[in-house]
């Protein structure tokens, strides 16, 4: 049985320790080493989009989480550090501490809770590595107590009987671990294993850092259905337009058919086909996983024997926030724009218009205070009606009204 009272003693101790010798001494002593500091200034003004909308708390603490785990990652500079007269002038507990880390290196995890066995201890479950461990966290008790989250990060450290987190903890509330490996190959699309994935985390840490601008994000559901983006590829020498028709609408482009499944092509579900007559294979498309089911069996019907199996599912969470801090638009259909109709000036003049209303009235929402909603949609140029309608919806699908105030 474990004696969670003797573990978290030396969890305490370990973080009196940590704070002494890692947070006000050893990062300001790397950071003047290596060119460290120049280094990870030059990282992260690359994602200095991303960073100026943290605030200045967070990015310290981003920045020494950086420069930490520089230190004590496999291979990094805690070994040769020992050997410099600072290091060797330590008072021996504290020397001692960094002595045991040098020999269990600190990783970035993605993972899940598995149990709670004890206040502030954590089962953990990586969600790559596939690796169980125990984990004192205070910080993750606290952050459970005002939200949810399906995926947890950590930059974590062992002290010889659990492990402990240093730095900022990720607490994802739309992301899962399918989404961590889309940003993975978004980053590097030579990653094709889980193992080239750790690879990536260990030595290229910080864009995974930055998906801390995404982490509040919620799932987005169209009544009980999760909006997700489901593609799956299978090579197809060709395929039977007419039989297809009974349970189809086809379209015809460049080469390129369109199928869209009966019932199951409009929101929320988009189930739709891409046969290439050229390249000779199908692409399935949808936004929701019993639509991509739907069109999966909707063609073997037909006698097509495809896999249920897809080989790409990403969140719309994730697919903003990986394009947000990449800057630059991730496209996964290249043949939609086949059967895309051109947006006439007016149809994307009163869809900008209900941008700049959703704009001005989610301020209000987030803090609990009823919008104006004439004033706004005053503002915005959209009709009281229509304004009324749309900010309804966005608070029904954030929750009911609760001790609302009108905001004077």
């Amino acid at each position: 049985m474990i004696d969670f009272k003797k573990i978290k003693l030396i969890c305490e101790e370990n973080s009196k320790i940590s704070s002494k010798v890692v947070d006000e001494f050893l990062i300001y002593y790397a950071a003047g080493r290596n060119n460290l500091e120049q280094e990870m200034n030059k990282r992260f003004a690359a994602y200095k989009h991303i960073i100026s909308k943290f605030p200045n708390e967070l990015t310290n603490r981003l920045k020494a989480q950086y420069i930490a785990h520089k230190i004590f990652r496999q291979d990094g500079h805690i070994k040769s550090y020992l050997n410099h007269s600072a290091l060797k002038n330590l008072p021996d507990k504290d020397r001692n501490y960094l002595v045991s880390q040098a020999e269990h290196s600190w990783r970035f995890s993605f993972s899940i809770i598995k149990n709670n066995p004890d206040e502030n201890f954590y089962m953990m479950e990586d969600v790559f590595s596939n690796e169980e461990y125990l984990l004192y966290s205070p910080g993750i008790t606290k952050t459970r107590e005002s939200q949810s989250a399906l995926l947890w990060s950590n930059l974590i450290a062992y002290n010889g009987t659990c492990y402990q987190s240093f730095g900022p903890i990720g607490a994802y509330k739309s992301f899962e671990p399918d989404d961590i490996f889309f940003f993975a190959t978004e980053l590097n699309p030579d990653i094709t294993e889980v193992e080239e994935l750790l690879t990536n985390l260990e030595y290229n840490p910080l864009p995974y850092m930055m998906l801390l601008s995404g982490a509040n994000i919620p799932l987005i559901y169209s009544k009980e259905a999760q909006i997700v983006i489901v593609l799956a590829e299978y090579d197809l020498d060709t395929i039977n337009t007419k039989d297809l028709t009974k349970s189809f609408k086809a379209e015809y482009n460049k080469g390129v058919y369109r199928l869209s499944l009966n019932n199951w092509s409009d929101l929320p579900h988009f189930s739709q086909a891409y046969f290439d007559e050229k390249k000779k294979f199908i692409l399935l498309t949808a936004m929701t996983d019993i639509g991509f089911k739907a069109l999966v069996e909707g063609l073997n019907e037909y006698g097509y024997n495809l896999s249920l199996n897809p080989f790409l599912r990403v969140n719309l969470t994730m697919l903003t926030t990986a394009s947000d801090i990449l800057k630059r638009k991730i496209k996964l259909n290249e043949y939609e724009h086949l059967f895309t109709k051109e947006t006439s000036p007016a149809v994307k003049e009163n869809l900008g218009k209900l941008n700049l209303l959703l704009k001005l009235a989610m301020p209000d929402i987030n803090s609990g205070l009823e919008p104006d909603i004439e004033a706004l949609a005053e503002k915005a140029g959209v009709d009281l009606q229509t304004a009324s309608d749309l900010i309804k919806q966005i608070i029904g699908k954030y929750g009911k009204l609760r001790n609302r105030k009108k905001k004077k």
